[in-house]
């Protein structure tokens, strides 16, 4: 037990002796930017923001000065790499996580290591495109002291954010703030909403300063379903199967589940040969609500025509060709988009083979609790990672993947990766303009005109951030 409680005294302990160690070369006062100078747009990523929380901020009366939030529909899985890339249409990012297998070099490699380093977990990504991201070490340090030390380094977070938007002489700035993710992790809703009026007032501050004239722009990579967690345990089944769990694909029955966090989905590697005996494996695992994999014989990345989805309601066979999909039923209804396809025939707008368009996907499960489904599943398999998946599992809500040091540290509040609307719904906002009530994520590059703003002015997330911990302490006690 005292074990157990140790880990949680490692941040405070380490960032107040940081606070005495290093000089107090700056003051903690920001100079404010005079109105009329500075950026006038200014666009915000923030991670794991579901767009629940911020339609019920917005009907608090925070946030007054944008338009009504959209719903962003994210990719799946519902995690940050592949959302962003979707996003900001950035190259392919090298896994799905931190902690992802590397197919060409057949082995895991990233992780918490990659993160206290910095090094290639900024460098070289999508993450290097934004004016301001915070150092790699802080999101993992939060929990190991969670929840206060998430709390604390979302204060860090912002602070650091609005030291380098006041320092800019560009017109144009973008902003990532990765803590509100950590803290819906780990202390809940109410802590990630406290956060966000703390935003609210920052920014009000912002555009004051600017005399008014700043425009603001908001999104979120994808939402978090806020309720108790349970752990699914798919390696014993997997074993029993007759497959060896292992850190490369060594054998003809080696799979790797890299984990890293505690969320809602999963990516399994392995030999094509294995795709369907695995994913129907993991298909019957309590907590598990789906496996999906690409069927043998057909063609990867852009060219793959047909993926099959197996759970204990059934399976069914995707297909797409282009920008249209089908969803063909070979037993029972996996997805439960019966009352779907016949809404779609009755419309005329499916074809006698089964084909309809994306457009009429979405907006036939716009209110489904599979939003977008096929396009959704078939990038998951298909695009925005460099190493691809053999099969995809998506929990159930309420249950998660992950690793065990994270799972012993830390208590889950909520989380995000699967298909379902909770985990997946993120928020697109803005001051300048009404958005359609849905969204998704590649539209934000256009609506946002972010092919402008991501120019990468500087990178400001190593200034004295550790020495602000007092600042931030008081912030999140005042909140409490």
């Amino acid at each position: 037990m005292k074990f157990q409680r140790l880990p949680r005294l490692v941040l405070p302990l380490y960032l107040l002796s940081c606070c005495l160690a290093l000089p107090m070369s700056r003051s903690l006062s920001v100079e404010a930017s005079r109105a009329g100078q500075g950026p006038k747009r200014l666009v915000i990523a923030l991670d794991g923001v579901p767009y629940a929380s911020m339609a019920e901020l917005r009907a608090e009366g925070h946030f007054r000065r944008f338009h009504d939030p959209a719903r962003q529909v994210s990719t799946f899985p519902s995690i940050t790499s592949p959302a962003m890339v979707e996003i900001l249409h950035a190259p392919d990012s090298p896994g799905y996580e931190d902690h992802f297998y590397d197919r060409e070099n057949n082995r895991l490699v990233g992780g918490i290591q990659g993160r206290l380093r910095g090094g290639s977990f900024i460098k070289g990504t999508w993450r290097e495109q934004f004016d301001y991201h915070a150092p790699a070490f802080k999101g993992a340090l939060g929990y190991v002291a969670a929840p206060v030390g998430a709390m604390v380094l979302a204060q860090l977070d912002l602070a650091g954010f609005k030291k380098a938007f006041q320092k800019s002489t560009a017109s144009e700035f973008i902003g990532y703030i990765g803590e509100t993710d950590s803290l819906a992790h780990l202390g809940g809703k109410e802590a990630q909403k406290s956060f966000l009026r703390t935003l609210d007032r920052t920014l009000e501050e912002l555009i004051a300063e600017s005399g008014g004239q700043l425009e603001v722009e908001m999104f979120s990579d994808h939402g978090n379903d806020f309720t108790k967690y349970r752990k699914v345990d798919l390696n014993q089944p997997i074993r029993q199967a007759g497959f060896i769990i292992d850190k490369s694909l060594k054998q003809a029955k080696s799979v790797v589940l890299p984990k890293y966090g505690l969320i809602g989905c999963g990516v399994l590697f392995t030999a094509p040969e294995n795709r369907a005996a695995l994913a129907e494996t993991c298909a019957a695992v309590n907590g598990i609500d789906f496996a999906a994999y690409r069927e043998a014989g057909t063609k990867t990345g852009a060219d793959c025509e047909a993926i099959m989805i197996i759970n204990r309601r059934g399976r069914a066979r995707l297909r797409r060709e282009q920008d249209r999909f089908s969803y063909d039923l070979s037993s029972g209804d996996p997805l439960e988009l019966g009352a779907v396809v016949a809404s779609l025939r009755e419309r005329g707008v499916m074809d006698a083979a089964g084909f309809a368009s994306s457009a009429e996907w979405l907006k036939a499960t716009r209110d489904h609790q599979y939003v977008d489904p096929l396009r959704r599943i078939f990038d998951g398999l298909t695009a925005h990672v460099h190493t691809l998946a053999d099969v995809i599992v998506s929990c159930e809500d309420g249950w998660f993947i992950g690793n065990q040091f994270f799972d012993t540290v830390t208590h889950l509040c909520a989380t995000h990766g699967n298909l379902r609307r909770g985990e997946t719904e993120g928020f697109a906002i803005s001051t300048r303009q009404q958005l359609d009530s849905v969204v998704r994520g590649y539209q934000l590059s256009g609506l946002f005109e972010l092919e402008r703003v991501l120019h990468a002015e500087a990178y400001f997330g190593n200034s004295d951030g550790h020495c602000q911990f007092g600042r931030a302490l008081a912030q999140v006690a005042s909140q409490r």
